[in-house]
């Protein structure tokens, strides 16, 4: 997977190319100062994966993404947490706060890695509801899934995780269309990326949720809803 960087900060570029040095699966194409350094680089020779800041000099990351005519996947890595609404809006796949960790790290890219697995299959994902089952087409095979038996749901730009016991399916749409088809109260939105199905919820520790040992973060916009969640 290519990746470039645009980071007016030194410190935090170096760090981050030595992070992702650690995977063998990454190729850095280029490491940029200023937004406008990397435009030829996009526009010639586009990348997989491009890890933006948002304040810089000259131009923000949110407007340098905008004006890009075909962006290609992008992770936000920055320290400012006002921007994350803007972010999601253009379809940014993750906001990482700084300092960033070798760990948060990695997690963002291995749901890069997928989703650009899901899109290079571009196989038919689609789901319907037949009253509390959900019928999901993976190309030429349909599963059908008890509602009940879902233990979270996670957002990967036009797609969704369905995260059950036994194993993970894909199905078209953000998660907010998702849980719509679901139409069910069932299931919660707990933070940007995550969705839980309330009854398989097994405990709450600080701003996290535990469903089957997996660790869910809560969100600060979605904590009313948790706090809701704590009394049931």
């Amino acid at each position: 997977m290519r990746y470039i960087i645009v980071d007016d900060n030194d410190t935090d570029r170096m760090l981050l190319e030595a992070y992702a040095s650690s995977d063998r699966t990454l190729q850095l194409q280029g490491s940029f100062e200023h937004p406008l350094e990397a435009v030829a680089l996009i526009n010639d020779n586009p990348p997989d994966l491009l890890f933006l800041d948002v304040e810089m000099p000259l131009v923000n990351g949110i407007d340098f993404l905008r004006s890009l005519k075909s962006p290609p996947l992008c992770i936000f890595i920055t320290s400012h947490p006002d921007f994350a609404i803007e972010a999601f809006e253009l379809y940014a796949l993750d906001y990482i706060l700084k300092p960033i960790t070798a760990l948060r790290l990695q997690h963002a890219i291995t749901r890069a890695k997928t989703f650009l697995d899901i899109k290079q299959k571009a196989l038919k994902y689609e789901h319907s509801i037949e009253q509390d089952t959900v019928i999901i087409h993976e190309g030429f095979e349909t599963h059908r899934v008890l509602l009940s038996d879902i233990l979270y749901l996670e957002a990967l730009k036009d797609y969704t995780r369905i995260f059950t016991k036994k194993r993970t399916y894909i199905t078209l749409g953000n998660l907010s269309r998702t849980l719509e088809s679901f139409n069910i109260p069932l299931f919660a939105r707990v933070h940007r990326s995550y969705a839980v199905n309330s009854r398989r919820i097994e405990s709450f520790i600080e701003n996290n949720i535990f469903i089957e040992n997996t660790q869910i973060p809560v969100g600060k916009t979605y904590r009313s809803v948790v706090s809701e969640l704590r009394k049931q």
